[in-house]
């Protein structure tokens, strides 16, 4: 390779250089800065604000029951194992009485990867249930989802009732992510 090869490649590698820095670096810095004297500018209005105290006391109490409620719903430190899918099953299995509940199915599907912008890595695995019952019945399967221990999320939820309103019966379909901590030899996978 010559010398003016060098020289032109050396050139060329500063030149692509000081573009990522002015096009790439420069605007972060820029945006930084902006949000850090946006975020200097609200904390000097909540000191000086007028706002009496007993008036922040309804958004304090609000704030605590959400910091609790998230509490409870994301147990730390939560164990790295899949979930025990036939106790939740169990769990949320009703009795087939012909009456009340029709029909009952329960299925389970392969865990993988949550999105989830966390230090902790998840894992969901999806659970699908289709009950034919009473409206009551299916409200009953909706709060005992709800009061799991295990972290859970329902991410679809379809109802279709009879045509005929005198009969309370209806088929519900929900599918339902029950989530865990990511096992080591499952973020490899």
């Amino acid at each position: 390779m010559s010398n003016d090869r060098i020289i032109q490649a050396a050139f060329l590698l500063t030149l692509s250089g000081a573009m990522a820095v002015w096009f790439g670096i420069a605007p972060l810095h820029a945006r930084a800065d902006a949000q850090q004297a946006e975020t200097a500018a609200l904390r000097a209005r909540v000191a000086e604000s007028p706002v009496p105290s007993e008036r922040l006391t309804p958004f304090r109490t609000e704030l605590d029951r959400r910091s609790k409620m998230l509490r409870d719903e994301c147990p730390d430190p939560l164990i790295a194992t899949k979930p025990d899918l036939a106790g939740v099953i169990r769990r949320l299995s009703l009795p087939i009485d012909g009456q009340r509940v029709i029909d009952q199915t329960f299925t389970a599907e392969r865990s993988g990867p949550v999105d989830l912008d966390s230090e902790i890595k998840w894992s969901a695995t999806p659970i699908r249930i289709e009950l034919v019952a009473t409206w009551s019945a299916i409200a009953e399967v909706l709060d005992l989802i709800e009061t799991m221990q295990i972290p859970s999320r329902v991410t679809e939820f379809r109802l279709e009732r009879d045509s005929d309103p005198a009969i309370e019966m209806a088929s519900a379909f929900i599918e339902l992510d029950v989530l865990h901590r990511r096992i080591a030899s499952e973020g490899s996978k």
